[in-house]
């Protein structure tokens, strides 16, 4: 039985020093010549723990407002607005010497890829981290600060407006609170990870990330994503294909998200109906007047071309698993829960449910090609045995 997360700190366990630094006592940085030089400090240290505050809300790329560092010393809030030479960070990232520490960093990385068209390398984010050294999935930063330490972390601030200036005293206590206590959770962690043994399969989890971050979208491929698209037909899921990944170019373009131009269902009502005039378009679900104006005409072209073009038909996508292919993923997933359970950790670590769904449809091929999922550290805690279960079941 998995523990709360509360109880799986035992008393003894639990670090004698609290973090010495206190969020108040941070730098605000907006010039170029003192990040310049706290780059230049930074640099020579074995670890910073990062964090950002940005908007997203009617864009597609996020647009940062706040870039917190925190070092063994200070805390330190840069302003990106009045940053212009952002060089002295650029090469801080690619310090290999220097661990970047942060907590669920999907959306960090997103916006360094925006700011700085760098990632922070070598990574070290501590909710991966945290499901590694038995705290389990998706642990929150503010929870795991309480259980390590004691400390409170409030989040009153997290739909703030971060592109205002000035920032409020709570925003700017908020922003120093999100990193104050990093730098002592990695340590802990790190700690645990090295007796546990697992402190090399974080970073090889962490490095993965980096690689998937860097790895630049295929527009084409959006239409997976698009729920029931395995209903379409050849010629229909052709039509979502095209648009969808219009779509994706066009928001990216004009920076707007993507259902603020036109919603999934509205895509896939299009592509099920395949209208031909403007007023077909108008009564579909979810397609607003607007859309029609102003990209009326051009869907029904794109629309157009793709059926008189059968040449590039997608093949269909596989429909949800039959009752044998149900058994079987059900037989993998127990082997699954089973080993993530005597590990002490989330069976999606081990492996998600989209790749076992794929091993279920392809279980002759998984045979004979390892899938990249199930390589590396995973071999031989849990590959070998689940092959095994596999191979016994079909």
């Amino acid at each position: 039985m998995t523990l709360p997360l509360e109880q799986k700190l035992k008393p003894a366990q639990k670090p004698v020093d609290k973090p010495k630094l206190q969020a108040q006592d941070f730098e605000w940085v907006d010039s170029d010549e003192r990040l310049q030089e706290l780059c230049s400090i930074w640099s020579s240290q074995k670890a910073i723990a990062l964090d950002t505050e940005f908007i997203r809300t009617d864009t597609f790329y996020p647009i940062i407002g706040l870039l917190q560092i925190a070092d063994a010393t200070g805390i330190y809030l840069i302003d990106p607005l009045a940053i212009t030479d952002k060089s002295s960070l650029q090469q801080l990232w690619r310090n290999n010497q220097v661990t970047k520490v942060i907590h669920s960093c999907s959306e960090d990385l997103d916006v360094f890829n925006r700011y700085l068209e760098v990632l922070p390398t070598p990574l070290f984010d501590t909710q991966v981290a945290a499901a590694f050294a038995g705290f389990g999935s998706s642990v929150g930063y503010a929870n795991l600060v309480s259980v390590l330490f004691g400390e409170t972390i409030p989040k009153d601030e997290t739909r703030s407006d971060w592109l205002q200036r000035p920032l409020s005293e709570a925003q700017l206590n908020y922003a120093a609170l999100d990193v104050v206590h990093l730098l002592p959770v990695f340590t802990e962690l790190t700690k645990r990870l090295t007796r546990q043994h697992r402190l090399e399969w974080v970073n090889l989890e962490c490095s993965g990330l980096i690689d998937k971050s860097n790895t630049v979208d295929d527009t084409s491929e959006y239409y997976f994503r698009i729920k029931s698209a395995w209903k379409l037909q050849a010629k229909q899921l052709a039509v979502l294909k095209t648009l969808s990944s219009w779509r994706e170019r066009e928001t990216r373009f004009i920076n707007i998200p993507r259902n603020r131009l036109v919603k999934d269902s509205a895509l896939f009502d299009i592509a099920q109906r395949l209208p031909k005039t403007k007023e077909q378009l108008l009564m579909l679900k979810d397609i607003h007047p607007r859309f029609v104006k102003k990209y009326g005409e051009h869907c029904l072209s794109l629309i157009e071309d793709v059926l008189n073009d059968e040449s590039n038909y997608p093949t269909r996508l596989p429909a949800p698993l039959n009752a044998e292919q149900r058994e079987l993923f059900k037989t993998l997933k127990s082997h699954v829960l089973k080993v993530a359970e005597e590990l002490d950790l989330p069976p999606e670590f081990l492996i998600r449910k989209k790749e076992l769904e794929s091993i279920t449809r392809k279980p002759q091929q998984t045979l004979l090609s390892l899938p990249t999922a199930l390589k590396g550290w995973r071999e031989e805690i849990v590959t070998k045995s689940l092959l095994a279960v596999l191979s016994s079941n079909v």
